[in-house]
């Protein structure tokens, strides 16, 4: 087991009132130890939390603090991320194995789940081969990226298959090295210039780690390599088996993600056309969407206040 990790209450008045401190857990995945913060109380019903690619369980804790009085809420690290095990192989299906172990091992069931972004599609996926298990499910961005418009037709398949190998060929297990924290916490706000100075360098001194000459990023460079294991389609096929009631959060900017990160130059201000989110909502069987206007790809750091609103408004219907 990890140490407990304390989070600093500012006075006793703030005690009396604040949920306690999570702990920090190892809990064996499918062939690999996944670290967990574990919020609340054992005997509220449980949620569990999965966060996006190169990111880590606690750039979530803005949703779990608020949700922690009345649920157990669970966020993990995924596999090659924050405090998780490092393995080298990465895919979807992995993710979602492991969280099916974690479920079992801790004996969890009638299961919330809230992924962000690559979570918001393990989850899905999850719900979809598991609906046993789940009482709902929250995905915060994770309808995918725009499709390419050469990504059409034999041509575009073909593209996008030799990307993928290009991109395999290229993936190295060093990271990038930087000078010190305060370097790191400056290339978190610059990406980030929603989040505010100190928790900017709370998620970068709690995602880096010390490597000579300086410090790198917890996450796996090969991490990327997960973007080989999953197609648009498949994602589509699980979110028709997606049983239980699921809210669907997506962000009116989230165009900027795309443009600036992934290099979709036609990306439209939503990501999504308004015609690509229809078709991708209606695989849903019983989905709610909500749009939270004034937020990037990033929503739990752009409008964390707006999002946890939504999440609330939705718990209390299932």
């Amino acid at each position: 087991m990890l140490r407990a990790v304390m989070i600093a209450v500012p006075d006793e008045a703030s005690a009396e009132s604040a949920p306690p401190p999570p702990t920090s857990h190892l809990v064996p995945g499918a062939g690999a130890q996944i670290h967990l913060l574990d919020y609340g109380d054992p005997g509220h019903p449980p949620i569990v939390m999965v966060h996006g690619i190169r990111d880590l369980a606690r750039s979530l804790e803005v949703v779990a603090r608020p949700l922690a009085g009345t649920y157990r809420v669970l966020a993990l690290d995924l596999r090659g991320h924050g405090d998780s095990e490092k393995t080298g192989s990465y895919s979807q299906p992995l993710y979602v194995a492991d969280l099916h172990e974690v479920i079992a091992n801790l004996e969890l069931d009638d299961v919330i789940l809230i992924g962000h972004s690559l979570g918001g599609q393990v989850v899905c996926r999850y719900a979809a081969l598991f609906p046993e298990h789940v009482r709902a499910v929250i995905s915060i961005e994770g309808l995918g990226p725009p499709t390419w418009p050469n990504d059409a037709g034999e041509d575009g398949r073909r593209r996008v298959a030799r990307a993928r190998v290009e991109m395999l060929a290229q993936l190295r297990a060093a990271g990038r090295v930087m000078r010190d924290l305060d370097e790191a916490t400056e290339r978190v706000a610059h990406k980030h210039p929603k989040l505010d100075a100190e928790r900017a360098r709370d998620l970068a001194a709690h995602g880096t780690v010390e490597v000579d000459g300086g410090i790198s990023w917890k996450w796996d460079p090969r991490v990327q390599s997960t973007w080989a294991s999953v197609t648009r389609e498949d994602n589509e096929q699980h979110w028709q088996w997606v049983e239980c009631p699921t809210l669907v959060v997506t962000a009116g900017l989230a165009g900027d993600f795309w443009r600036q990160r992934r290099g979709m130059k036609e990306a439209p201000r939503g990501g999504l056309t308004p015609d690509e989110l229809a078709r991708r909502l209606a695989f849903f069987s019983r989905a709610t969407h909500v749009e939270i206007g004034d937020s990037g790809h990033m929503v739990h750091f752009d409008a964390p206040d707006e999002l946890n609103t939504h999440i609330a408004a939705f718990l209390e219907r299932v």
